[in-house]
């Protein structure tokens, strides 16, 4: 069965961000009291008393003709676009400030879309604010709910009346197959990558670096498959993290990552690797988790050669040499050009994480290979290795049953690991090898 969808909308710094995540129960919006932080639909499946729905969180509306920056028009559609695929419209105003025409204008376009629509009065922590609430009654969309969304004052008998008309049935959300983060730097392209891959504009798309703040997941089905693809507000050096919006923007990216299966790291092919991919590569590279390289922009690279993307590869690679593992090609976001190549290659790292090697297997391969180069003496000692074992997939983590792990040299391990990667592939994965004195 479906999860029901429940949208919070409302015109900026009303509260809606801090009402979101109220109700997730957990710091997943960027919460600030500057109008406007939150650009993008925010997605998170939420619980109330056995009630399972998807809760999206959106920017604030602000009617046509009062426009005023860059962004105003393309954050309010994304809103009006998440009240066309709610079930039920969670419209949240200001009780400090009272009805405004703003509120007015989008309760008109609340009535003309015929949702079910529940009216919170956000901010009324004072008595002479809760008395106020009935003011709102002008709006015509019935009874307003006097809420606290910071304190939670009111907020259990809102969420009863979001969920009356709920389906009792517990409902749990869909497993992903494989759980996918696009991560680089601002102004890579990544929200336009989510796009593309989903067919609809699921975030804002802009020129103007650091446009995403939060990270936004959807789910895409592919070859009857479910793929969880989360878009993230672009990593930044710390130099240049301002203040506390971007702070929790580079977190909740980083915090994407902990919770993905596989990372396609984009690079500006029209720049080539900088030093802040290397520090995103080093993330990525020390969570195990998949990856796969994106150099996107390739329509914007002047003069071409037939080897101009190997080119483009061995700069990475110069750049970025620990990550040398991670399959990669050209692409471009804007044209779509080998755009379909990318859901495959993550869908080979996703299995490649997965496979485990038997013992026996293993220890026949470990017994070829130490054949044709043996350990040196390294540290007054001689390493010699008994037995082996895969101790886990996702990522390939292999046991060594050693007589002194200090022995040990550690371009031998790297010999081991460059072994087991020509001989079972792992694409994509990081593998770690570890030794235990027998």
């Amino acid at each position: 069965m479906t999860l029901r969808t429940v949208a919070v909308v409302g015109r900026p710094n009303v509260g809606k961000s801090t009402l979101f995540n109220r109700i997730v129960g957990q710091r997943r919006a960027v919460v600030h009291e500057t109008a406007g932080v939150t650009r993008d639909r925010l997605v998170e499946t939420a619980d109330w008393a056995g009630h399972g729905f998807y809760l999206i969180d959106t920017g604030g509306i602000i009617p046509f003709g009062e426009t005023v920056s860059d962004f105003d028009e393309a954050v309010t559609q994304i809103a009006r676009d998440a009240i066309a695929e709610a079930d039920v419209v969670l419209f949240l105003v200001d009780g400090q400030t009272g009805p405004l025409d703003w509120d007015q204008s989008i309760a008109r376009d609340l009535r003309k879309s015929e949702k079910p629509v529940v009216l919170a009065v956000n901010k009324t922590e004072k008595e002479i604010n809760r008395i106020g609430a009935a003011d709102f009654y002008n709006l015509g969309l019935g009874e307003p709910f006097a809420v606290s969304a910071l304190h939670g004052v009111g907020v259990g008998d809102l969420m009863d009346e979001v969920v009356a008309g709920f389906p009792p049935e517990i409902v749990e959300e869909e497993p992903a197959d494989c759980s996918i983060a696009i991560l680089g730097r601002p102004n890579v392209g990544k929200s336009s990558l989510l796009n593309q891959l989903v067919g609809r504009d699921e975030a804002l798309v802009s020129d103007i670096p650091g446009t995403t703040r939060d990270s936004i997941h959807t789910d895409l089905k592919w070859h009857g498959r479910t793929l969880r693809i989360i878009d993230t507000a672009g990593l930044r050096r710390k130099a240049r993290v301002k203040g506390a919006i971007e702070y929790f923007s580079n977190l909740r990216s980083i915090r994407a990552l902990e919770h993905c299966d596989v990372a396609v790291m984009m690079i500006d092919a029209n720049d080539g690797p900088v030093m802040q991919d290397s520090k995103i590569a080093g993330l990525i590279h020390d969570s195990g988790k998949g990856v796969m390289v994106a150099l996107n922009k390739w329509d914007l690279v002047e003069n071409k050669a037939n080897n101009s993307h190997l080119l483009a590869w061995d700069e990475f690679c110069r750049e970025i040499p620990f990550m040398t593992y991670a399959p990669w090609f050209t692409f471009s976001a804007l044209t779509k050009q080998r755009l379909g190549r990318i859901l495959e290659t993550v869908w080979k790292v996703h299995e490649a994480r997965q496979v485990r090697i038997g013992t026996t297997q293993l220890n026949g391969f470990l017994q070829k290979i130490i054949g044709i180069q043996p350990p040196r003496p390294h540290n007054n000692g001689i390493c010699k290795i008994y037995f082996g074992t895969q101790v886990e997939t996702a990522p390939p983590a292999f046991m060594l049953s050693v007589n002194e792990p200090r022995f040990m040299a550690r371009n031998y391990l790297r010999y081991i690991n460059n072994r087991l990667r020509e001989e079972y592939g792992f694409e994509g994965s990081r593998i770690f090898v570890k030794m235990k004195k027998h």
